[in-house]
């Protein structure tokens, strides 16, 4: 059986595997089985997420471990704290799913995700040893915030960015998630107006018609994190999505970078700019993880992907939201750009990303006639377009990736493919 998904382990709060017990069981076996001694938990503004630290700091205590409540933090300043303190870490938050889900995201020594080796590892263990639960009755606040823990990560921004040349900010959406709280106090502390608004978390609003996991509710001249702030979305005054693959596209050409790393499901722009700059460009399986791994090996700088997840090792080795959001308006400041010169001058193709909800993930060469349906989209995309079928790592969803030079094209394939689901009633 399988328990980790793309990015950690997510699911239904309540329901396996993201009950007391489970989590409990996670957190001895991830302490135990990875001799990790000297831990951090932190957690974002899910209502779930005060009981789940609650039975995995229990686990990790019952393994011998030691444990550090950072509280409410932004995924990625974990990540900065567990690297410079710590010998790994764990972060409960289900991302950019809704308040109902939450999870559980893995660090090494180095603050990077864990690899598919200790993934594999985890998992056998954990559907091969019995356990009692012990949790702890003492609750974390989900609203405990420790300033202390950011300074070091705020000097280290301060040393690599030039916020003194900072005149232009933009309004954050904090997606009432974990960046809400801390971002009030890097106004203060960062001598910065943010305006950051979407910062009054009740438990349930997290994500809510807000943030960048719904960039449509992203207000107009703004840019947004989601819900554990490991990703960074925008919209410009006009009204146009700024997303992964546009900010990818602009650091790579204001830092002047000789690597790019993206994903499966990249814009071809990316790839048409990168040939056009002399820029090397690869692609990996979805996934932030897969993207640093790729990063490491060919020594790239900048990676990540088109929902948002930006890495620049130079400010964090995870995505990070609030860093990549001062590198942008740094550089923006620099050149004496706007936000919407991001979309002027990096376009992408016409792309549309259809989500199909299952009940099974069945390999795609046993399901009747979808052969025949991508055929028949790759004919109507033509050369300079493609379909991609993907199953989500983190929900029940088929998602098919259409893109095409031609926004004609792309409405045809999209016509073929709800016509296909419609007619069969979904997947059989």
């Amino acid at each position: 059986m399988k328990i980790f998904g793309t990015d950690g382990i997510r699911g239904k709060a309540g329901e396996f595997p993201i009950t007391p017990e489970s989590t409990y069981k996670l957190g001895y076996l991830f302490a135990k089985l990875l001799n990790y001694k000297n831990l951090a938990v932190g957690w974002d503004t899910r209502e779930s997420s005060s009981m789940i630290a609650a039975s995995l700091i229990s686990g990790i205590e019952d393994a011998g471990g030691k444990v550090y409540k950072a509280g409410c933090v932004p995924t990625p300043v974990l990540s900065y704290l567990i690297k410079k303190n710590f010998d790994g870490g764990i972060m409960i938050t289900a991302s950019h799913n809704p308040f109902t889900d939450n999870g559980l995201k893995f660090f090494n020594s180095n603050g990077e995700k864990i690899s598919d080796k200790e993934e594999q590892k985890i998992t056998t263990a954990f559907f091969g040893t019995k356990l009692n639960a012990k949790i702890s009755e003492e609750i974390p606040n989900i609203l405990f915030f420790d300033e202390k823990i950011c300074e070091g990560y705020f000097k280290h921004l301060k040393s690599l960015i030039n916020l003194e040349k900072i005149k232009k900010t933009y309004p954050i959406d904090c997606a009432n998630g974990a960046t809400s709280l801390f971002v009030k106090y890097a106004e203060k502390r960062l001598n910065l107006s943010l305006s950051p608004y979407n910062i009054l978390p009740d438990g349930k609003n997290i994500n809510l018609k807000c943030g960048a996991a719904q960039p449509e509710f992203i207000k107009n001249g703004c840019f947004a994190f989601d819900g554990d702030g490991d990703r960074i979305m925008g919209k410009d005054l006009n009204g146009n999505i700024i997303n992964g693959d546009i900010i990818l596209m602009f650091l790579a050409d204001k830092l002047n970078l000789k690597r790019l790393v993206g994903t499966v499901m990249t814009n071809m722009a990316v790839e048409a700019f990168c040939n056009e700059k002399g820029i090397e460009f690869h692609r990996t399986k979805v996934g932030d993880r897969f993207v640093k791994e790729k990063m490491n090996r060919i020594n790239a700088k900048l990676g990540g992907e088109t929902s948002g997840h930006i890495i620049y090792t130079k400010l964090n080795h995870t995505g990070d939201g609030f860093a990549i959001y001062l590198k942008l308006i740094e550089l923006l400041n620099k050149f004496g750009l706007s936000i919407d010169d991001l979309t002027k001058q990096y376009r992408l193709f016409p792309q549309k990303v259809i989500n199909i909800t299952v009940q099974e993930k069945i390999p795609f060469n046993e399901i009747e006639g979808f052969g025949e349906l991508l055929k028949k989209c790759e004919i109507i995309l033509g050369e300079n377009g493609r379909v991609f079928p993907r199953y989500s790592g983190t929900e029940n969803l088929l998602r098919i990736l259409i893109e095409s030079r031609e926004k004609e094209s792309l409405e045809k394939a999209e016509t073929e493919i709800n016509e296909y689901f419609n007619k069969n009633g979904g997947i059989k």
